[in-house]
């Protein structure tokens, strides 16, 4: 049996911050391994105690050896899969486990077992060696956690990950209980209770975990490429921290008897309320960009900076149905440009390029702001207008005006053009598809009126 190696599709993953956190990940198992090794040798040892700050006992022998255990199994599993990692790992889980339960049964029962101080003497508490029941519960959560992670299936991946956020948010309440000095958060009495380099050692672990778990493709939305990954990367941190960092001023604040207690909390609340605020207005603000920039990308034509195709059946069957709703009527016109598929034969790309660039340009200068302009094919625009009077006729005046004008410079393409016009009808079943095909067949079909009469079809007002 190997361990949980199935690792997530991660395409869309960065490389960058998985990297960082696999060192970051490593870095915490290292320290609370450290943390955890120099606890259990001023237990074991008398005379290297006198180095130790003030306070180092309240980690007790048990609470020590469970980070170590802990720490232990989080590197046998992040190192690679093996039969022999996966039956150590478990090892260390069942003897997690073990510790965190017997503490439990000793809090539940009032009864002490006397395991507690097996290794090590215990004078310093009416409790000998005992954890607090905070303390037991995050090392059962890690022990089933760690138990799971040597679970080769997709349900156990996914309850590790539940695990992993369940160890987070016990640590950040005993955090909080150190914070507003709530000791019932953080251990029974004050000697029998989550020690401050105990909760150093829970945070770390539970870093360490879900820093494991994002590197086998779990958290996607932490370590993805695209604006919302690196948005939640950046607020993240800020969003966790911010309510602890305003509470502690306002607590301070009102220790000093700068402010009372109830102004305190109310300013706090205040400050706080106006900071989210702002951050949900700067997260609005960076998808709207977003949200602009793939709109254009997505319906705009990069050469002539119209419409392309599919932003033209978009809004085209949008406008379609506002006037079908309002009784009234619009006009769709088929440019047909007769000049570039001589041109694509005998001039450059540059040349093509920049007839169909004056010929949007022309075509946007025509119509008003409110009409639809689209380059729906290498040669071809498509307009649609509200102009219910004439039928876009005005339009076509002032085209054919631009066109002479442009003609008549000496440039390396000359602009020719037909059309074809097809208005809609309200009253009419017709689809938006149908309307395009019509408009195709009549420009069509006055082209080859003009191959047959020979003429330029300038006096009929159908090509420029």
């Amino acid at each position: 049996m190997k361990t949980d190696s199935i690792v997530l599709p991660a395409s869309q993953s960065d490389a960058t911050p998985l990297k960082r956190v696999a060192v970051v990940q490593a870095a915490c198992v290292a320290i609370t391994a450290l943390i955890a090794v120099l606890i259990l040798l001023a237990w074991l040892i008398k005379d290297v105690r006198a180095w130790y700050p003030a306070g180092w006992y309240l980690m007790k022998f048990d609470t020590a050896l469970s980070a170590l255990l802990s720490a232990a199994g989080l590197a046998l599993l992040s190192t690679g899969s093996s039969p022999l990692r996966t039956w150590a790992a478990r090892a260390a889980a069942l003897l997690l486990a073990l510790l965190a339960l017997l503490a439990l049964y000793e809090h539940a029962s009032g009864r002490l077992t006397g395991f507690d101080t097996l290794f090590a003497a215990d004078t310093t508490s009416n409790a000998p060696g005992l954890m607090s029941v905070q303390t037991a519960i995050y090392f059962v959560l890690m022990a089933l956690g760690l138990s799971l992670a040597t679970v080769q299936h997709p349900r156990a991946g996914m309850a590790v990950v539940v695990l992993a956020v369940l160890l987070s948010l016990h640590a950040l309440i005993i955090f909080s209980g150190y914070c507003f000095d709530a000791v019932q958060l953080f251990g029974q009495n004050m000697s029998t209770r989550t020690s401050p380099h105990t909760l150093a050692c829970m945070l770390l672990l539970a870093f360490a975990l879900i820093g494991w778990r994002m590197q086998l493709g779990y958290f996607p939305v932490l370590t993805g490429k695209g604006l919302g990954s690196r948005m939640s990367r950046q607020v993240l941190p800020l969003a966790l921290l911010l309510p602890f960092v305003l509470m502690l001023g306002g607590t301070a604040l009102a220790r000093v008897g700068w402010l009372s207690p109830a102004v305190a909390v109310g300013l706090t609340i205040a400050v706080l309320a106006i900071a989210l605020g702002a951050l949900v207005s700067l997260m609005g603000r960076r998808i709207n960009a977003l949200e602009r920039s793939l709109h254009d990308l997505a319906l705009l034509d990069e050469m002539t900076g119209v419409l392309n195709y599919r932003g033209f059946e978009v809004l085209g069957e949008q406008a379609f149905l506002e006037a079908r709703r309002s009784r009234t009527t619009i006009t769709l016109l088929v440019f047909i440009m007769e000049s570039v598929s001589e041109l694509d034969q005998s001039a450059s790309h540059d040349a093509v390029a920049l007839c169909l660039r004056e010929m949007a340009r022309i075509l946007k200068a025509s119509f008003e702001p409110a009409d639809i302009v689209a380059r729906t094919e290498s040669d071809e625009f498509v307009v649609i207008t509200n102009d219910e009077s004439t039928g876009g006729v005005i339009a076509l005046m002032r085209i054919g005006e631009a066109v002479e004008a442009f003609n008549a410079v000496d440039h390396p393409c000359k602009i020719r053009f037909s059309v074809g016009e097809a208005t809609s009808d309200p009253d009419a079943s017709e689809s938006f598809h149908h309307l395009i095909e019509r408009a195709g067949m009549m420009q069509r079909e006055r082209r080859r009126v003009e191959r047959v009469s020979g003429g330029t079809g300038e006096a009929a007002g159908s090509s420029r």
